[in-house]
């Protein structure tokens, strides 16, 4: 039974970093309909600057995430405006070439800059506490408030302010929101670049509990799509429901199926997206609308 516990302590705290992680990826595609190849690889970059900031200044990665996320945000709005929004409106097939090309060129120009070697951030308060039975480790029981602060600041975001409104229309009828007056480029570039910012910091928060490498990115990605297929496009209880699903199959599967450790978790989440698309393929909250949160 402790083990139970253990298991299921750990895959919520995994499940909260998943849930902050893929806003970005199931923002994008809900109000844009661009699937973001790249999403992977602006984690990778936020997850750097975190490293660097760490090592040249001493900084600590909650801390750098507040510098990231304005410096992200500029970078998201301008490569929405320079690129992505040439094929906005074009074949998904383009989009999807596009944000591929962009993750190869991200991920081997870091390369180029800092190798292929691993790196790590060690944070002084990087242990654990037990409670009971239950060992709960501090650095993610930190991660998973942040995400839960940062799932909340965004439905605010698009509930109650007039640029939030302006997604959510965007989001359910472009052409409709072009006739009310709503410029639409510039609506998805904010969003472009609030989601960037967001996925950037997430990728600082990763720093502290994973090793840093340039082509850490396209695992995070595919595990995007696993949880956008879950919860469904642009539904923020519905990122942080399939990011809380995720992370507890995986680590439930990799605590009580002996001799294959983290591997066949892994694994498990790619079944459970063919599971979900084959039985669900409108997600588990079926009675939310792309880019709505409960009021």
């Amino acid at each position: 039974m402790d083990t139970f516990l253990q298991a299921l302590v750990s895959g919520i705290l995994l499940g909260g970093f998943y849930a902050v992680m893929v806003l970005g990826f199931s923002v994008i595609w809900g109000v844009m309909g661009v699937i973001n190849l790249a999403h992977g690889e602006f984690l990778m970059i936020g997850a750097y600057f975190a490293w660097a900031m760490f090592r040249t200044f001493g900084l600590d990665p909650f801390v750098s995430m507040l510098l990231v996320l304005p410096l992200m945000f500029v970078v998201g709005y301008a490569l929405q405006r320079g690129l992505i929004n040439r094929v906005v409106e074009r074949p998904h097939l383009i989009s999807l070439l596009v944000t591929f090309g962009l993750s190869i060129s991200l991920a081997n120009l870091y390369k180029l800059i800092y190798s292929a070697s691993p790196r790590s951030v060690s944070v002084s308060y990087n242990g654990s506490v037990s409670l009971g039975p239950i060992t709960l480790p501090i650095v993610k029981a930190l991660i998973l408030g942040v995400a839960l602060v940062f799932m909340g600041a965004l439905s605010l975001f698009l509930q109650r302010t007039r640029i939030g409104k302006s997604i959510r229309a965007a989001a359910q009828n472009r052409n409709a929101a072009r006739i009310v007056g709503i410029e639409v480029g510039h609506v998805y570039a904010i969003t472009f670049g609030i989601c960037v910012a967001l996925t950037a910091a997430a990728g600082a928060m990763l720093s502290m509990t994973a090793p840093v490498f340039p082509f850490m990115g396209p695992p995070f990605t595919l595990k995007a799509f696993t949880i956008t297929a879950l919860g469904g496009l642009g539904r923020i209880p519905g990122a942080l429901l399939g990011g809380m699903l995720l992370g507890i199959v995986e680590i439930m599967v990799a605590t009580f199926v002996p001799g294959v450790g983290t591997n066949l978790g892994i694994a498990t989440s790619f079944i459970l997206l063919v599971v979900v698309l084959i039985v669900r393929p409108q997600g588990l909250l079926q009675g939310l609308r792309p880019m709505e949160v409960s009021e």
